[in-house]
């Protein structure tokens, strides 16, 4: 496993604490304190909450993952600035908290570039990124992140059909595709890699 590379490690609900936290402070978490993030920040703790309350989790994935025999570590890698993030953590600590067979961790980026650097995308630090290991081996089952396959596809045609849209108008798009998504592509990826780690 890779605890001795981390710092400092999170539950899902001090991880909440950390984002209230800052936005409290008016700060954010990660080495780049930029206004944008720090408003980006502010966004996400309404997000978080928003999603926490609302999601409703179908019946397959709580059957798969109540079934579980083994025990895994999630440990998810990301910073509160990220909106990504944002949508997908609070689904990821839903499932998890499905089963006491997971035990679910959060840990920032920044603080841990080793981490990152052997889970980058594609030559990217994208976040956020799920690590599963096996519990009792430490093992690693697979990886997933940063994003969802079909929002994903999405994001990429968002890019391609509006090559001129700034910044801030693309990460306001992206939500939007979130949002209508529902986290139905979050469930559906979680599924897929929880019948694969199950395995071992």
């Amino acid at each position: 496993m890779v605890d001795m590379l981390c710092s400092v490690s999170y539950s899902y609900e001090e991880y909440i604490d950390l984002v209230k936290n800052c936005v409290e402070k008016g700060v954010t978490t990660g080495l780049d304190v930029s206004v944008q993030k720090v408003e980006a920040t502010k966004m996400n703790l309404q997000r978080m909450t928003r999603i926490s309350k609302q999601l409703v989790l179908n019946a397959d994935i709580i059957k798969l993952v109540q079934d579980l025999k083994s025990n895994m570590k999630w440990l998810v890698i990301t910073e509160a600035w990220c909106g990504d993030g944002a949508q997908i953590i609070p689904i990821i600590s839903k499932v998890s908290s499905l089963s006491n067979k997971i035990e679910l961790e959060i840990v920032l980026r920044d603080e841990n570039p080793d981490l990152i650097r052997k889970y980058h995308t594609n030559n990217s630090l994208s976040i956020p990124k799920l690590i599963c290991f096996d519990s009792n081996t430490g093992k690693e089952l697979g990886v997933w992140g940063p994003r969802p396959l079909k929002i994903a596809e999405k994001v990429k045609e968002l890019k391609l059909s509006n090559p001129e849209m700034n910044h801030d108008d693309f990460v306001k798009e992206v939500q939007v595709i979130y949002n209508k998504d529902k986290g139905v592509s979050t469930i559906e990826d979680l599924m897929n890699c929880i019948s694969i780690w199950k395995e071992g």
